[in-house]
């Protein structure tokens, strides 16, 4: 009862919310008191030397049904309801010459009622790059610039579902750092074609608690050993319009902004960066990541802003035998019962990522403008589904997501309702089968300034 009651409130306060808003903007909209103007000041008179600032933050609140043995201060519990900041940013960025590029970004994920008190503000991005020509830059720092898929490095303030797809992140907070590496990156634009290489020295993976490092037998994990170089690529052909390459994002969703028909390859691998072991001796693996995939983005009416987007990807991951690796963003609970415990782990985990193959298929539809003078936003319905076929599991891996966009000022000012369905896994006579599913819904506001 007390599950469903949750979301009958979480939805109210979705609906309170967007009258609100709504409220809110049709009253700036009359008196114009508060332009949301870029935060840019000029450096020179031709004005294409500047800098800008700029800041974004998530603010969530969710109800979760833990996976089964899950633990908050040792004490069990079925349903979790918090409030959260997913995600928060500030960051610096700026043409200081013709050719040259500087771009810092500070920030923090997942501070929920469970994070430590202390400062979570971290060091995210600080690179410097310089532009040969539109054909070729090249640059070095800590980035997002990244490899193998258009969402491996998105845009996570201009997404269409409410949070990243993991799928696209094989590396996550194993070799990297939210994402970013520390690099030598090359990337520019040859007629139609859109590329980005780079050569990274990964972190180790005893950063990251969670991360088992004691190899283990038949079952591959990533090495404690001293990291190799890896190397990642990704490149897109652009059939239709052009997408910027200024910055290492990509957008999930244009809101019709731009027609898009892009296709896409790439590759990410490091040699021996995992091991198991192999009747008692310890064997590496080359960890080799493979993905294509298409992306689309249709303004169906443009006068009125209705668009159709839908994103389609294929991933072919090698990480070593029977590599499988649970994650639960933002994670609700901080411990877990193993005697009740499913294979998932805690909270909202289950397995999104190992070897094997993957499908991620994303749509939405954008809505036209509403209200009569277009003060009222717009809505986008969307639905994201993944299967995997991963090799320790005896079942495929489907989990979806269905929620609705409002967007009362772009993606500046927008308010999202989600549905997660994840399956269960247990561990049935040395097989790893789907026994149940579980639910988990985000009510998410983001509000941005550039």
């Amino acid at each position: 009862m007390n599950f469903k009651k949750n979301i009958l409130i979480f939805i109210g306060v979705f609906m309170s919310l967007s009258l609100h808003l709504n409220a809110q903007k049709i009253k700036q909209e009359k008196t114009k008191s508060f332009p949301n103007k870029p935060l840019k000041w000029y450096l020179n008179k031709d004005q294409n030397h500047w800098i800008g600032i700029h800041t974004y933050a998530q603010l969530s609140g969710r109800v979760n049904q833990n996976n089964p043995g899950s633990l908050v201060n040792n004490q069990l519990e079925k349903t979790t309801t918090d409030i959260s900041i997913r995600r928060f940013r500030l960051g610096i960025k700026s043409q200081v010459s013709d050719h040259l590029f500087i771009y810092t970004q500070f920030g923090t994920n997942n501070l929920n009622y469970l994070s430590s008190k202390g400062p979570s503000i971290k060091l995210l991005d600080a690179y410097a790059e310089y532009n040969f020509s539109e054909e070729f830059s090249i640059g070095a720092g800590k980035s997002l610039w990244n490899g193998l898929s258009r969402f491996s490095a998105p845009s996570t303030s201009k997404l269409m579902v409410v949070d990243v797809p993991f799928i696209a992140l094989p590396t996550v907070n194993t070799t990297d750092d939210l994402l970013r590496n520390l690099s030598i990156f090359t990337k520019g634009k040859f007629h139609k074609f859109d590329y980005r290489f780079l050569v990274s020295k990964p972190f180790p993976i005893q950063a990251n608690s969670s991360i088992p490092a004691d190899p283990k037998e038949g079952i591959a994990e990533f090495t404690s050993s001293p990291s190799k170089i890896q190397y990642a690529g990704y490149i897109k052909y652009e059939f239709l319009g052009s997408e910027s390459n200024k910055y290492a994002s990509h957008s999930g969703t244009y809101l019709g902004a731009k027609k898009i028909l892009s296709l896409g390859t790439g590759f990410k691998f490091q040699s021996d960066a995992l091991c198991s072991l192999e009747q008692g001796i310890e064997s590496f693996h080359d960890m080799t990541l493979l993905a294509a995939d298409i992306f689309v983005e249709l303004p169906i009416n443009k006068s009125k802003g209705s668009t159709f987007t839908s994103y389609l990807g294929f991933f072919k991951y090698d990480f070593g035998p029977n590599y499988l690796r649970s994650i639960g963003a933002n994670n609700p609970t901080n411990g877990l019962d193993s005697e009740n415990a499913s294979f998932n782990g805690k909270g909202n985990a289950y397995p999104v990522l190992g070897t094997g193959t993957s499908f991620l298929y994303q749509f939405g539809y954008l809505f036209p403008k509403m209200g009569k003078n277009n003060t009222k936003g717009q809505l986008q319905p969307y639905g994201r589904v993944q299967y995997s076929d991963f090799d320790r599991l005896s079942d495929p891996m489907i989990a979806f997501d269905l929620g609705v966009n409002w967007f009362l000022n772009n993606h500046k000012s927008k308010l999202t309702l989600n549905a997660q369905n994840r399956p269960i896994f247990y561990n049935q006579e040395d097989n790893l089968e789907e026994d149940n599913r579980k639910w988990m819904f985000v009510l998410q506001y983001q509000f941005k300034i550039q």
